[in-house]
């Protein structure tokens, strides 16, 4: 893979558009300084999107584009497409050749394209990534990158190893993880917010809840009272409409009577009404007749005149058609005469046309001789020319052979001089180097031994590490648990202190007295108070006290009385009292309690009562039998006398009242104080475990803490004697690496001297052949341009005879054409007069047809025309005498009107009578429809508020007056319950949903959040362990370069800072022959550039990169060091493309194409290119 192509428009100084072609091998930019070399480099940079203003020496993006020169104007855009051979397939694109581009305007706006087609920065980035070819890539390195390449904090050197290693896809990925995992983050924060809030709602709709269910049983009872009483005053409703409805029935009885006189009138009225109906009738029948005849009037005239219209106008089409067939037959006349005269001009051409024709034939034979005489010389000069152009081309081949012939045979004696000297210097060092290795094998050994015995010591701390975690964590897990379970506990006690404080569950009446203590100073409390009984028995009481939990106690009958007194001065609403001193006499004496299965005792003894109010247990529940189930015990025993309820609320009374009870919602009444006392030791019990557990929870923490701390001297102890390991063996490597170098440099010193020499006499004979080759084939060349000469006269004289040929054919072939068309119009003129007549002949045939249909048509129209006139003079005799009948049929229907109206007038007197009656009828149904209406209204009134028909049979025990007067109390129970959310279960069962699923999602996040922590350090160890793995080979690799470039030294790298390789900074060590340096900055540039340059090359052979550009790397460096450059080049381009910019004739000696940058015009950079192996 490699850039083949380049073209630039508008990019800084080339204002105009330039192409630059590469190839594999070695490319070389040459120029003077300021002349735009290193505006190409930029220009590849850019457009494989570089950012940075300044590595493109630029102040804005804008700068880029070419600001004007003398005579040219400012442009307002630049680009530049870059074209990449795809050889190796390493893009991962399909095609061969991958054009990438970009785009410039004047207010910095970029636009970028693959292949011609738009595209983002990122996908050129994601392109090129770990290919070595980005624009932050290893591939370009400039002369000011020495410096920063060998300081001691630079980035760059640090990039290059990464880009090498290929973890800048894992580092993208990296960064991307962290970017998700902070997003889970703060997801599980604003979730846990969000569960806290919407547990507090689920609190507050817990209390709604209550309130509703207490508001839908007062409801209940509301709409069972109201419906008895609406049975009542319908019933009564009812009783009242019967009288008036027999009252009603009388008057329609009087009513029909009255009827009765006036039917007589009414017959004789009906008489002659259907008499006057029968002459209407009759009349109108004559009236329609009379119309009828009248419109058949109308009907022949408008057909007769119809009739004279069509014979008209037939008279009209005949005429037509008479004047059309004499117009015919003087067309045909016409036509025959212009086709005879058609016939006769073609046969007067056809002479004319075969004689141009032979001519045309002749002449073009003639012209295709000439042609083929041209073609002939036209081949035979350009051979000639080809021979010559071969001959230059080896003639300059030869020549600069020759030229490099001599120049290496000066650099070959240079060499052998050297090689002789270095031979002997490199067997002094191999002695050296023998003696340090058997010290540095003995001290690897040392080290090697005391690691050993080090990390059997750092497993067992670890383990004991990884154990207290362990624990740690299990700590920490349970010690969450309890804190958890302490808010569920402190919720429910917050929850029954707001139920006892606000009183919940009890009457109005009742919780007004309980909040005002000073008001009702002799009341002791409520019997559901008192009853402090245990939840397993709970259910039980709630059924078989019932009401009476809501009973307040006072002290006597006197304190009884006060309490109701000062109550209904308050109107603090209903409530029930029982005085305790009067009711301890109404105890019955103690029974014998029976016992066996499933009985577990009295309502008294297991009623949690203290012994103070004994009296109270023993009068509501002293007769209450509490069983397992209410059902095997009423089978098993015979209790007569005794109340049974089991634990499940079922009860049964000695009244034969069976009744089932359900938990209440609302934390119901009895035993909330026991259950706040038994929830505050469980608190208390919770918050001791999670103290002691915290206790725990610390002091594992400092265990833990403290064994890192001594895990983490102990790892830092070891990795000390592991990095002076890692110097050893380094040294080891390097020494044993010298002394192989040694050997193989000495004995390829040897065959280099050898080949030097058998080189310089192979050179010598080729300076001596190549001599006479070259005169010769400057003597060729002469005698080839004469040849061309001869040749090229040749051909112009055949040229000119060629073109007379060709206009004289021309002109005949025009000739022609104008004859064949002529005819060819005469043929046409003809066939279209043919047509014409044989079209008049068949318009003949058709007016002939149309001729004697019109004629007919006419006859016809006569007769009907004679027979619609005859008609019309019977029907207007006809109508003449039914007008006359129909005046006397009018004078006998007006004298029956007359008549209808005098009877008329005796049957309205009637109905005055009538009215009377009718009068009082419709006051008594008023009533009836006021009465029903009213029992409407309650219909309506039940159906609208409770969607519920009104029984038709109902037993109601009660008055109207207390109907009423509960129904006021319950109205006032539910107005003192206040505002009710209607939609509460709904909110409350949503809001509990939401939870749940709030809940689940906050485990869901808590599992990502671990599993991107997991995926993070997967990331982190295979990109350490690639780079890790990269700096080791790089680092194997430079130290050889180093002492190929030095012929001698040694040169390091190392990872210092953090033990983290990835976060760690990379030093370079060198010391160049016969130096002790401690820092880089110590070194000449030349060894500066040889450095970074053997650097450079060591990332190389690690990971060849497509393409490498070297802007003016080689001018600190001098002949020697110049000539070590060239050989590294040379070896490296087989497997990277070089595009190297300089100014040294030593390395443009390498070049496989050339290019040259001038400045002929000021501002404005012009190229001229050289291609060694072809043509230019």
């Amino acid at each position: 893979m490699y850039i083949s192509e380049l073209n630039l428009h508008g990019f800084k100084s080339f204002a105009k558009k330039e192409k630059l072609k590469f190839g594999e091998g070695v490319t070389v930019i040459v120029g003077p300084n300021g002349c735009g070399k290193t505006n190409i480099v930029d220009a590849i940079r850019w457009v494989l999107g570089e950012q940075k203003y300044s590595v493109l020496r630029s102040g804005k993006m804008g700068d880029v584009i070419f600001n004007g020169a003398d005579g040219l104007k400012p442009l307002s855009v630049c680009e530049a497409f870059l074209t990449v051979h795809n050889n190796q397939g390493k893009l991962p694109l399909e095609y061969n050749d991958i054009e990438i581009g970009r785009r410039v305007f004047r207010d910095g706006e970029s636009e970028y394209y693959i292949n011609r087609t738009p595209c983002r920065l990122k996908d050129i980035h994601d392109l090129f990534v770990d290919t070595g070819m980005g624009s932050d890539a290893y591939s370009v390195i400039e002369l000011k990158m020495i410096e920063q390449i060998l300081s001691e904090t630079a980035d760059d050197r640090k990039r290059m190893f990464e880009e090498a290693a290929g973890i800048n896809k894992y580092k993208q990925r990296r960064r991307s993880a962290l970017r998700k995992f902070d997003a889970v983050q703060q997801d599980l924060e604003r979730i846990s917010d969000v569960i806290q809030e919407v547990e507090q709602k689920v609190n507050g709709l817990n209390l709604q809840l209550k309130r509703f269910k207490r508001h839908e049983k007062l409801s209940m009872e509301l709409k069972e009272k109201e419906l008895s009483l609406a049975f009542i005053k319908i019933h009564e409703f009812e009783n009242e409409i019967l009288p008036l409805q027999k009252q009603v029935i009388n008057y329609r009885h009087l009513k029909d009577e009255a009827a009765t006189d006036t039917s007589a009138h009414d017959r004789e009225l009906s008489k002659l009404n259907k008499l006057y109906s029968e002459q209407q009738s009759e009349l109108n029948e004559y009236q329609n007749s009379l119309n009828l005849l009248e419109a058949k009037r109308e009907s022949i005239q408008n057909n007769v005149i119809v009739c004279k219209e069509k014979d008209r106008s037939a008279d009209e089409n005949i005429q037509r058609l008479n004047k059309e067939s004499l117009a015919n037959a003087d067309k045909k006349i016409l036509l025959g005469d212009e086709i005879k005269t058609y016939d006769d001009n073609v046969l007067a051409l056809t002479p004319e046309l075969d004689k141009q024709l032979k001519r045309y034939k002749l002449k073009k034979e003639d012209f295709d001789k000439v042609q083929k005489k041209y073609e002939d010389a036209q081949k035979s000069l350009n051979s000639i020319q080809n021979m010559r152009w071969d001959a230059e081309r080896e003639m300059s081949d030869n020549k600069s052979l020759l030229d490099k012939t001599l120049s290496l045979i000066d650099e070959k004696n240079n060499l052998s001089n050297q090689l002789n000297d270095k031979a002997m210097q490199t067997e002094l060092d191999q002695k050296a180097q023998s003696k340090e290795q058997k010290k540095l094998d003995r001290e690897k050994t040392d080290l090697n031994n005391v690691i050993q015995k080090d990390n059997l010591k750092l497993s067992s701390l670890q383990k004991t590490l990884n154990d207290d975690e362990e624990e740690l964590s299990q700590v920490s897990l349970n010690l969450h648990k309890n804190k958890g379970k302490l808010e569920f506990l402190q919720r429910q006690l917050s929850f029954y202190n707001e139920l006892v404080e606000k009183k919940e569950g009890y009457p109005e009446g009742v919780r007004n007295i309980l909040d005002s203590p000073d008001s009702f100073p002799e009341t002791i409390g409520t019997v559901g108070e008192l009853f402090q009984v245990d939840q397993k028995y709970k259910l039980a009481f709630e059924s078989a006290l019932g009401d009476w939990v809501n009973c307040i106690i006072a002290k006597d009958r006197k304190s009884a009385l006060k309490i109701a007194s000062s109550a209904k001065l308050s109107k603090v609403g209903s409530f029930s009292i029982l005085p305790l001193k009067e009711i301890s006499k109404l105890i019955d004496e103690k029974k014998t309690v029976p016992k066996g299965k499933g009985i577990l005792g009295t309502g008294d003894q297991l009623s949690g009562v203290s012994e103070k109010y004994n009296s109270i247990a023993k009068l509501l529940a002293g007769n209450l039998l509490i069983v397992e189930d209410l059902e095997q015990a009423m089978n098993l025993y015979d209790l007569p006398g005794w109340n049974l309820v089991d634990l499940s609320g079922s009860f049964s009374g000695g009244n034969f009242l069976l009744k089932v009870c359900i938990d209440s919602v609302d934390g119901n009444i009895l035993g909330r104080k026991k259950k706040i006392e038994s929830l505050k030791k469980e608190i208390k019990s919770v918050s001791n475990k999670i103290n002691i557990l915290e206790k725990k929870f610390d002091s594992k923490k400092i265990n833990i803490d403290s064994n890192t701390d001594a895990l983490k001297k102990f790892e830092n102890n070891l990795d000390k004697i592991r990095t002076k390991l890692s110097e050893v063996e380094s040294g080891l490597v390097k020494n044993h690496y010298i002394q192989s170098q040694s050997t193989e440099s000495l004995i390829n010193m040897k065959k280099d001297l050898a080949q030097t020499n058998d080189e310089l006499k192979n050179l010598k004979n080729s300076v001596k052949k190549l001599k006479p080759q070259l005169d010769k084939s400057i003597s060729k060349i002469e005698k080839l341009k004469k040849d061309i000469d001869s040749a090229s006269k040749l051909l112009l004289n055949i040229q000119s005879e060629r073109d007379d040929f060709q206009q004289t054919v021309q002109k005949l072939r025009i000739d022609l054409l104008n004859l064949e068309n002529q005819r060819d119009t005469i043929n046409l003129q003809s066939q279209v007069a043919k047509e014409t007549i044989h079209e008049l002949k068949e318009r003949e045939k058709q007016i002939e047809i149309d001729f004697s249909n019109q004629n007919k048509h006419r006859a016809q129209l006569k007769i009907e025309i004679q027979d619609g006139e005859k008609e019309l003079k019977n029907i207007s005799a006809q109508i003449v005498k039914d007008r006359s009948l129909m005046e006397l049929k009018k004078e006998t229907v007006n004298s029956t009107y007359e008549s209808i109206q005098e009877i008329q007038l005796k049957i309205r007197n009637e109905q005055e009578r009538r009215e009377s009656l009718i009068e009082e009828m419709k006051t008594n149904e008023l009533k009836i429809v006021e009465l029903e209406q009213k029992i409407k209204m309650i219909v309506e009134r039940i159906q609208e508020r409770y969607q519920s028909e009104i029984p038709k049979d109902l037993i109601v025990d009660e008055e109207v007056d207390d109907l009423e007067l509960r129904i006021e109390k319950i109205q006032r129970g539910i107005e003192s319950i206040g505002p009710i959310n209607m939609a509460v279960q709904d909110e409350f069962e949503e809001q509990e949903s939401r939870l749940e699923i709030l809940i689940e999602q906050r485990v869901d996040l808590i599992s990502s959040e671990d599993n991107l922590r997991e995926t993070i350090q997967k990331i982190d160890k295979v990109a350490r362990e690639k780079f890790q793995d990269t700096f080791d080979k790089i680092k194997i690799n430079f130290s050889k370069l180093f002492e190929l470039f030095f012929e001698g030294g040694t040169a390091s790298l190392t990872l210092v800072g953090d033990p983290d390789p990835l976060e760690s900074d990379i030093t370079i060590l060198a010391q160049p022959p016969g130096k002790k340096n401690q820092s880089l900055r110590m070194l000449s540039a030349g060894e500066k550039s040889l450095t970074a340059i053997a650097l450079l090359f060591a990332i190389y052979q690690y990971k060849p990169s497509p393409y490498c550009i070297l802007d003016e790397v080689d001018a600190p460096l001098d002949d020697v060091n110049i000539q070590k450059f060239k050989k590294v080049l040379n070896k490296f381009s087989d497997d990277t493309q070089f595009i190297v910019v300089t100014h040294n004739k030593l390395t443009m000696e390498i070049a496989d194409y050339l290019y040259g940058v001038t400045m002929e015009q000021k501002g404005v950079s012009k190229l001229v290119s050289v291609k060694f192996d072809g043509e230019a």
